[in-house]
């Protein structure tokens, strides 16, 4: 009987310590797994908050279908990440939430995906909203964050120390861009048809919040490294409404601008850019946006005037044909190639893959997850854990999908430092060419003439 005893209990201890091993990181599960006819040798659990409703529901919407499907495409037809020699990978199993756009509501679903849901990583959070209310909490949990729907400076670490170097940030960060809108405000008489001749004065209209505020340090980090007597005169105003009706005296404080970038997101360059052409002293001048104003949804109906201001900005995704390389004309064909997928599939309709084929926001999330494929996939026929993942980002430059590269190596997270630059084309007749690229992309040294 007690040979029987001490059995049962070696056997309790093996399947005990086999069951460990199946899940030796949190997150990660290497017992082996079919599904819909693929074998897979385990399992890799991310999460995501991603807005499907509420203020923003027009950027989360396309952002999350596709996400949604592009999981769908990795695990169906790419056979999942992390494949080994022998051509095997792991299921990538993605759990969501829908914030409605809401910090407390994101804050509680970023909680369960860490504490019930156990994921080894985040993937493309959504909003600006989000990362103020949890960065601080994530970071402490010590779970991987890859790209940030947002271009807050909370993501920004130079350098990243302890969990801090989880943190993986892609998108321009707007302390990073808003040097990169002074460059171009000043570099507007080189690109053709600007009938920019010189620029003396550069207005600077910014939202006071995070957004606009980061805007603005990075506008004068800028400065402070412009010899003097090349600096131009900035005109400064910070505004705190929305409402073009109610911008009157700050948009009179910019007259006399050569050219004016607006620092703020989407409510803010649409009430800003109206109330300028409002005012016959400020109509017509140049406006340099945020690269999350560069859509067409977003465009004040006004700018197809003729006399109105010709509308620049960033763009850190290159979807103008004309400007890609060519990997960057790759990646959209693969890109392209998971909607034609998903609609012959039935997961989308070929309505939404029409829709979805020229949005920004769906190759967001595509690039998103691309990123953490590339991390991930360093590690095939490798033991998975997060100390594994954080070395492989840091160990070499990631090629951005549709866009140019981040560097996390000697623990700088910083995003992209580079972008393109987009003119907004009057009474476009094709979504997919309402803006159009005026200049290459370049980074901050190269804007320099370095």
């Amino acid at each position: 009987m007690k040979k029987i005893l001490s059995l049962a209990l070696v056997l309790a201890m093996l399947l005990s310590v086999a069951a460990i091993g199946a899940m030796a990181e949190t997150g990660v599960d290497t017992n082996a797994v079919e599904k819909d006819g693929v074998q897979f040798k385990g399992t890799v659990k991310i999460g995501s908050v991603m807005c499907e409703a509420g203020a923003y529901a027009g950027v989360g919407v396309p952002y999350s279908q596709f996400y949604k499907l592009f999981v769908k495409y990795i695990n169906e037809v790419m056979g999942g990440v992390a494949k080994g020699a022998d051509g095997v990978g792991y299921y990538l199993d993605h759990v969501s939430y829908d914030d409605q756009s809401e910090g407390p509501l994101a804050k509680t679903y970023i909680e369960k995906l860490v504490e019930d849901d156990e994921v080894f990583s985040m993937v493309g959070n959504l909003g600006t909203w989000i990362i103020a209310a949890t960065q601080d909490y994530i970071v402490e949990s010590g779970v991987p964050s890859v790209y940030w729907g947002t271009g807050s400076a909370l993501q920004y670490y130079l350098p990243a120390e302890g969990n801090e170097r989880f943190t993986f940030p892609v998108q321009p960060i707007y302390i990073t861009e808003g040097r990169i809108m002074l460059l171009r405000a000043i570099n507007l008489p080189s690109i053709a048809d600007s009938n920019v001749e010189e620029v003396n004065k550069v207005g600077l209209i910014y939202s006071a919040d995070d957004v606009g505020n980061q805007i603005l340090q990075g506008v004068n980090m800028q400065m402070e490294t412009i010899k003097e007597s090349n600096r131009p005169e900035i005109l400064g105003v910070q505004v705190n409404t929305t409402v073009a009706d109610e911008l009157t005296s700050q948009v009179a404080q910019l007259a006399g601008a050569d050219a004016v970038v607006i620092g703020g997101n989407q409510p803010y360059f649409n009430g800003i850019y109206t109330a300028m052409q409002q005012n016959p002293e400020t109509r017509g001048i140049p406006v340099i946006v945020s690269y999350v104003n560069v859509a067409p949804t977003f465009v004040p109906e006004v700018a197809n005037e003729e006399d109105a201001g010709d509308i620049y900005g960033g763009a850190w995704v290159v979807i103008d044909p004309a400007a890609q390389t060519e990997r960057q004309a790759a990646d959209i064909a693969e890109f392209l190639n998971v909607l034609n997928w998903g609609a012959e599939k039935g997961y989308i309709t070929q309505e939404a893959a029409t829709a979805y084929s020229i949005s920004a926001y769906s190759m967001s999330s595509f690039i998103a997850v691309k990123v953490f494929m590339e991390g991930v996939n360093r590690l095939a026929d490798k033991e998975i854990t997060r100390d594994a993942f954080l070395e492989a980002m840091e160990s070499e430059r990631i090629d951005v999908p549709i866009s140019g590269g981040v560097d996390y190596s000697n623990a700088q997270r910083i995003g992209l430092d580079g972008m393109a630059f987009a003119k907004y084309v009057k009474n476009y007749t094709d979504a997919a060419t309402s803006f159009i690229t005026v200049d290459g992309m370049k980074s901050i040294s190269e804007l320099l003439g370095e």
